[in-house]
């Protein structure tokens, strides 16, 4: 800080405004996190992925608003159960635990039980299976998908071994919904992203998942 200061103090004016403008564009990335962290990430993830009413296609779009790829919606619930929690909200529960706004939507057993297949939402890569309940997340399984999308799944009581970069389709199995982690009961909790900005699952998918089949304990 005191180098920095002899320099304003002692260069001319010209340098000046050049270092003014420095600072500027360094310090502009920061405010603009605290603007959007403070409004939210619903109105950035929109700005990423939309439904075309037109087309009926989502849409997403690269930084500068260009689309670069359309999806359809799809009816490939992850997993069987009940929405027990939607994204963005703030449950004091979360808040107490440090977690800030809900950024994906949670699934639960309708029973309070675990074992309920857990399947991809949409063809997809595995990025990594996390077989650690070390995090906030326990247990989960990340994929890539087109277009910059991922997807993760939460507070698996198991996973299924599957190694980085295998294709992945609707239906097939790649774990199990349990209690790890973070979790105040049996239940998934899905996050979709693009460029690794949270968007609402919902985004993607219509309707809603079908009742639980797990009704009496599996593990």
């Amino acid at each position: 800080m005191t180098i920095l200061l002899w320099l304003i103090k002692n260069t001319k004016t010209e340098i000046k405004i050049v270092l003014a403008t420095l600072a500027v564009l360094i310090f502009l990335p920061i405010v603009s996190v605290v603007v959007v962290a403070s409004s939210g990430v619903q109105l950035v993830g929109d700005a990423l992925a939309a439904l075309n009413p037109i087309t009926h296609l989502v849409e997403i779009f690269d930084t500068e608003g260009n689309v670069i790829g359309e999806v359809e919606l799809t009816t490939n619930w992850p997993t069987r159960g009940y929405i027990s929690d939607e994204f963005g909200s703030e449950q004091q529960f979360r808040l107490d635990w440090g977690l800030g706004a809900h950024t994906g939507i949670d699934i639960a057993n309708q029973n309070g039980l675990i074992g309920e297949p857990v399947t991809p939402f949409m063809t997809g890569t595995v990025l990594f299976v996390d077989q650690v309940d070390d995090s906030a997340c326990g247990i989960n399984v990340k994929l890539q998908h087109d277009f910059n999308i991922t997807s993760t799944y939460c507070h698996l009581s198991s996973a299924v071994n599957i190694a980085p970069t295998t294709e992945v389709h609707p239906g097939d199995i790649i774990g199990y919904m349990g209690s790890t982690g973070a979790s105040t009961g049996p239940h998934l909790h899905l996050t979709t992203a693009v460029y690794g900005i949270p968007i609402n699952p919902r985004t993607f998918l219509v309707g809603e998942p079908e009742g639980s089949t797990v009704v009496v304990p599996t593990f």
